[in-house]
């Protein structure tokens, strides 16, 4: 009785801990500045545990791209390093990619680039990464503009001192409805977003996968 009453308790938490995906007409929370505010689509991509958010995700409502991606899976590489992608509101009991706990919160999230020295070599398949910053230290658009600005805004209040992080994977196709959840890999859970996007005057969009579950090669 006892195994059985421990694989019932198994099943259930592991369906508990199942996300679903829901897209919502809701304004961004007021803890962000009013400059952030307006640089977010009115509208909210859920990751839900039952009806409580896991994640409350704003998008930009337009991306700043170097040029037009040559295909969906060079998207990422068209970013400027420190750019706001948007904003998220971190529910309780998440975890990044370095498998360390998000204090539960509300973070602008911007694209960093893995700095390519001896400290981060083989700790991920894919060098993208969301940076999660406080609201109440990044309240301007462009008012981070370097690598060690934005991790030092990030990592300021973690024991480690290191940024909070997401990982980007780059998306083989924008086909199908989007946002939809995805498993990019192994032991790897991700939302793939269609983001709207700008390079120069013309109007485009980028698709990638964000992990919200999942972690790289701890060092």
């Amino acid at each position: 009785m006892l195994l059985v009453w421990l694989w019932v308790q198994l099943v259930h938490c592991s369906k508990a801990a199942e996300l679903s995906l829901k897209v919502t007409d809701k304004e961004p929370p007021k803890q962000f500045s009013e400059s952030i505010r307006k640089a977010l689509q009115p509208k909210a991509v859920q990751l839900l545990n039952g009806e409580t958010p896991a994640f409350e995700f704003w998008f930009s409502s337009e991306i700043p791209l170097k040029s037009k991606p040559a295909s969906p899976d060079k998207a990422l590489d068209a970013l400027h390093d420190t750019t706001l992608l948007g904003a998220v509101n971190v529910g309780a009991g998440q975890r990044d990619y370095k498998d360390n706990e998000i204090a539960p919160g509300v973070y602008t999230m911007r694209f960093g680039l893995q700095p390519q020295d001896g400290d981060h070599l083989g700790t991920a398949e894919f060098p993208y990464f969301v940076v999660l910053i406080p609201a109440v230290s990044d309240t301007q658009p462009d008012g981070i503009s370097t690598f060690k600005a934005m991790t030092k805004a990030s990592g300021k209040d973690t024991s480690s001192n290191h940024p909070v992080v997401l990982s980007l994977r780059p998306a083989s196709s924008e086909s199908g409805d989007l946002p939809k959840l995805n498993e990019p890999a192994p032991d790897h859970k991700s939302v793939r977003l269609k983001v709207p996007a700008k390079a120069g005057p013309e109007k485009t969009s980028v698709v990638f996968d964000l992990v919200y579950k999942g972690h790289g090669h701890i060092q």
